[in-house]
């Protein structure tokens, strides 16, 4: 396999050289110029079941600072679990150098996240730039190859062939597509104009084996221009301040059809309109009301997507570049022979999530629990204050697992005691082994908002 790569790689950059519209001087200058800013990023998973090594690609961004795309750092995983982070300098002479690092943060209104290294670097960072790009330019990508090949940089050339509207603007790449995940773009003058975000089929991990040629047999062919994730180097995310997320309250939103808009009189007009609005949220506190037709957000129309069912997303992502606390102004249609009304909403901030929450690991029997979040509550319609916490893991093979806990159960009582939150139920629970621990465990879960009873007995 690494003789495979190896004897691809000056394939691909004749084939990228070869007929280009680019002179080869000049692709190889940006190649030169580029590949120092090109790094590797490790962290370690360190889940309730062990220990899992994760690399993926960056770029360096300042002198000491990386870029990598969100999914190498995914909102999934919990904040606490990720560990040992460490940036890889590539080298043709010795082996590739491993600089300590730490994560800064995540920052979901570009889907980027950023690693710091912990000692002062000299590192020439890459500058992208919102540069605009039209049909036919050439574009090259410099991207590295996976840890078996020893991150090996190479270049690729295409010319954009579409421009493409949705949550997040991509550019449609032809000719010799893109280079690998995580690989900075440029036009043909050198400049930075955008990044290869992850798309389905491709490889996010530098050391996953078993998809190590798919980049260069089936290279990308969609990039994220730079205009979308420059507020990233803007307003970066630290381990001191994360990006706080702004919060309306109206999570379920539509697309109008072409056929209810021509109705409303809303012909060649982008619209969606809201189905469901959270009471006591940012927008019922307004005067936001299901059954509203979004017509303008801060006196603009909407934007455009190529179809109506991305319009609540691109709107969404457009909100996410606000702050809490900040007012916005929708308009919207409630009567279709009626002007607009404005409607001001101060938005307040995303409740906690997930991957923030608590966890306890409930080692001897085997499942992880967690505090319950405003989605878990929300996406199985149940009181805001629930109480109890969320089975979050079971480990195979475990005596949960036999006794049929599963992922997703809210657990409310343990031995026919009420659970009110994390702490008290990790109290109970070390009490109850302390005291008892050959005594089966009896917990009452809400499943499919129907309750059931979990007997486990504990290995003895």
């Amino acid at each position: 396999m690494i003789r495979t790569i190896r004897f691809l790689i000056p394939l691909l950059l004749l084939a990228s050289v070869a007929g280009a519209s680019v002179p080869p001087e000049k692709s190889r200058g940006l190649y030169e110029q580029v590949t120092p800013s090109l790094v590797a990023v490790q962290y370690a998973w360190m889940t309730e079941l062990g220990r899992h090594e994760l690399i993926g690609a960056g770029i360096v961004v300042g002198a000491d600072l990386v870029l990598v795309p969100l999914e190498f750092v995914s909102p999934q995983i919990p904040d606490e679990q990720m560990k040992d982070f460490k940036v890889i300098v590539p080298s043709d002479k010795e082996d590739p150098q491993e600089i300590d690092a730490v994560f800064e943060g995540r920052d979901e209104r570009t889907n980027m996240g950023l690693v710091r290294a912990k000692t002062s670097q000299h590192w020439k960072p890459v500058k992208f730039e919102d540069t605009p790009l039209q049909v036919g330019d050439t574009i090259l990508s410099v991207g590295i190859l996976p840890q078996m090949a020893a991150y090996k940089s190479y270049i690729v050339e295409g010319s954009v062939s579409a421009l493409l509207r949705g949550e997040t603007p991509q550019v449609l790449v032809n000719g010799g597509g893109l280079a690998a995940v995580g690989s900075p773009v440029f036009n043909a003058d050198g400049k930075a104009v955008g990044i290869v975000m992850y798309q389905q089929g491709q490889p996010l991990l530098l050391n996953d084996r078993r998809a190590a040629l798919t980049s260069i047999t089936s290279p990308p062919k969609l990039f994220v221009p730079a205009r979308d994730f420059l507020l990233t180097m803007q307003d970066p995310p630290t381990p001191k301040k994360a990006v706080e997320l702004p919060w309306l309250g109206a999570p379920e939103l539509k697309g109008l059809t072409k056929e209810v808009a021509e109705a409303l009189n809303l012909k060649n007009q982008p619209a969606i309109q809201v189905e469901y609005v959270i009471p006591d949220a940012p927008a019922a506190k307004a005067g936001l009301k299901q059954g509203d037709i979004i017509l303008k957000f801060n006196g603009k129309p909407l934007e455009r997507g190529d179809e109506d069912t991305e319009l609540p997303e691109i709107f969404k992502r457009r909100l996410l570049r606000y702050k809490p606390g900040q007012t916005v102004t929708i308009s919207v249609l409630r009567e279709q022979d009626q002007p607009p009304k404005d409607i001001q909403v101060t938005l307040g901030e995303q409740p906690k999530r997930a991957n923030t929450a608590k966890r306890f690991y409930a080692e001897d029997t085997g499942f992880v629990v967690r505090e319950l979040v405003f989605a878990d509550t929300y996406m199985r319609k149940l009181p805001g204050d629930q109480k109890g916490v969320m089975v979050d893991l079971e480990r195979p093979q475990s005596a949960a697992q036999v006794g049929g806990l599963k992922r997703g159960d809210i657990v409310i009582r343990l031995n026919n005691n009420a659970v009110d939150d994390l702490d008290g139920f990790e109290k109970a629970y070390k009490a109850l082994r302390k005291d008892h621990a050959r005594d089966p465990i009896v917990l009452v879960v809400q499943r499919e908002n129907k309750e059931d009873t979990i007997r486990i007995e504990p290995p003895q």
